[in-house]
């Protein structure tokens, strides 16, 4: 049984402090989980944080010897996915065309940091999804792929291939940053 199983276990018996334990090792992870669904910086906060809420309070449905991290992550999930929804009942009631542009699937593509942004105007979806796990989840190559149901070669391939994306476009940027400064 690992540290996590461990603490959700010790939750599930009423060691409250152990929700500490849960977050501090899946935090990361189920952000960046959740921002390659919402796509949103602020939104993916919530729905981080509404997660930890909901294992709390369903902290008895979950069933020992399972895997912890993919409970938590269907959680997560959930709880992305009835935002949408909700999110996607109000649009669809306003028929206001600046609260459709401000909505969830006119996404607003400028995240927290530059590469991220560049990032999510580069990359494919799928591509996107692998990087944030990697990178902020810190979930390693064969976990991205049990999430995503994808081969490991897949998974191993696309982060490479994101990888050089990222690469020539921030090189491409510098050159032509380096070009605008001559000519000041």
């Amino acid at each position: 049984m690992d540290k996590l199983e461990k603490a959700i276990v010790r939750l599930q018996k009423g060691e409250s402090n152990s929700l500490g334990i849960i977050y501090d090792l899946t935090s990361k992870g189920v952000f960046s989980f959740v921002l390659t669904i919402l796509r949103d910086y602020q939104l993916a906060e919530d729905v981080m944080q509404q997660t930890y809420i909901k294992i709390y309070e369903n902290i008895k449905s979950y069933k020992k010897d399972t895997s912890a991290r993919n409970w938590i992550l269907t959680i997560a999930k959930n709880t992305a996915l009835t935002l949408i929804r909700k999110r996607h009942r109000e649009i669809s009631v306003d028929f206001s065309h600046d609260t459709i542009q401000d909505g969830i699937y006119c996404l607003d593509k400028d995240f927290d940091t530059p590469l991220i942004s560049l990032a999510n105007k580069i990359l494919t979806e799928d591509e996107l999804k692998i990087v944030l796990l990697f990178a902020i989840g810190e979930y390693k190559h064969r976990e991205i792929a049990e999430m995503l149901n994808l081969p490991l070669g897949t998974v191993t391939w696309k982060y490479n291939n994101a990888l050089k994306k990222l690469r020539g476009a921030v090189e491409k940027n510098k050159a032509a940053y380096e070009r605008r400064k001559e000519v000041i």
